[in-house]
């Protein structure tokens, strides 16, 4: 029997080829019964976990007002708490036309592009419906 690096190129050829799919068979294999299911098992546990920045449309910030807001211009509003380190965003008011007073409490209704859109917060004890 001659040895196998004697034999004519396409026989070597052929032999690296089922050795090559046989391997990835392998490795498919491999991967599919064990790490798939660890992998979804993983993301059953994690599924709750919530690690964005970003709020969600019923969450509005509450902040105030550290510079007042002209009409038609922009003013700075001071967001602190909910659950957030303190942040200050340049503010215009929501409904245009509106001067909102330095030290008013506002409700954040839209951020756009760096621009926080705020409404002075009405408490609901002292505002009439019509």
């Amino acid at each position: 029997m001659q040895a196998l690096w004697n034999q004519p190129w396409w026989v070597l050829a052929l032999v690296g080829l089922l050795v090559a799919i046989i391997g990835g068979a392998f490795l498919w294999a491999l991967f599919s019964l064990v790490a798939l299911p660890i992998l979804a098992a993983l993301s059953r546990l994690f599924r709750g976990v919530d690690n964005s920045t970003a709020e969600s449309s019923k969450a509005y910030l509450v902040g105030r007002l550290s510079l007042t807001i002209p009409v038609g211009g922009l003013g700075e509003v001071m967001v602190v708490g909910n659950g957030r380190a303190r942040q200050t965003y340049a503010a215009r008011a929501y409904d245009p036309g509106t001067r909102i007073a330095q030290g008013t409490r506002v409700v954040v209704i839209e951020l756009k592009a760096g621009v926080a859109y705020v409404q002075p917060v009405r408490d609901p004890a002292t505002t009439t419906t019509k």
